[in-house]
């Protein structure tokens, strides 16, 4: 019987043991699907960008300028990508856009238009200035914003760079180095909130 007993011990001790194993690796799975899926959201955002901008340039299509740019219409018409019609990105954070000058963006020009992606995640954010397609010779990107006091924008750009020189605290010529695109050093200064920053493209 005092065998038996000892066996019961051992199967239980075993049995928990078991369980522990299985609960850690359960945590560990949970924690990889969690991390590939929020680098999921994070791709899919960039694209997301590029979708709305061309939904955007084809509602306006018949118009000279951007002016008559207007979410509530675009939503009424369904101009807006089906996984952006609630005017949030794929992290749940809000979009908003219209065309410069509407009083959300400090400048007048009608000829340009802004997207803004709200609350994206530190690294989020990092990733997706790194990307290459905002820099690319066909994106028509203007200028850029992020958390509303870093600015980057081109030698030749339509955005009024009177507003950049005066509003945000770091301003940077895209041109001024040779390179198309801000740096790592810079973009991981400019993404400085741990889940809430904001990036504003500024579209010609």
């Amino acid at each position: 019987m005092r065998f038996a007993n000892n066996e019961k011990g051992s199967t239980m001790i075993e049995t928990i043991l078991y369980i522990s194993v299985l609960g850690t690796l359960g945590v560990i799975l949970a924690s990889y699907v969690g991390a590939v899926l929020t680098r999921y959201k994070t791709g899919r955002i960039a694209q997301q960008i590029l979708d709305l901008k061309k939904a955007i340039v084809n509602f306006t299509a018949a118009d000279d300028s951007y002016v008559n740019l207007d979410e509530e219409l675009m939503q009424a018409k369904k101009a807006i990508p089906l996984d952006m019609r609630n005017l949030h990105h794929a992290l749940s954070g809000k979009i908003t856009f219209g065309p410069v000058g509407d009083g959300t963006i400090d400048s007048n020009d009608k000829y340009l238009f802004y997207i803004t992606f709200e609350d994206i995640y530190q690294k989020g954010c990092i990733e997706l200035l790194l990307q290459g397609q905002f820099y690319n010779n066909g994106s028509d990107l203007d200028a850029l914003i992020v958390n509303n006091n870093t600015a980057w924008y081109y030698e030749y750009s339509f955005y009024d760079t009177t507003q950049i020189h005066t509003r945000y605290k770091i301003n940077s010529l895209l041109s001024s180095t040779g390179s198309s695109r801000p740096t790592l050093e810079q973009i991981s200064k400019a993404c400085n909130r741990k889940n809430d920053n904001d990036i504003t493209w500024i579209f010609s």
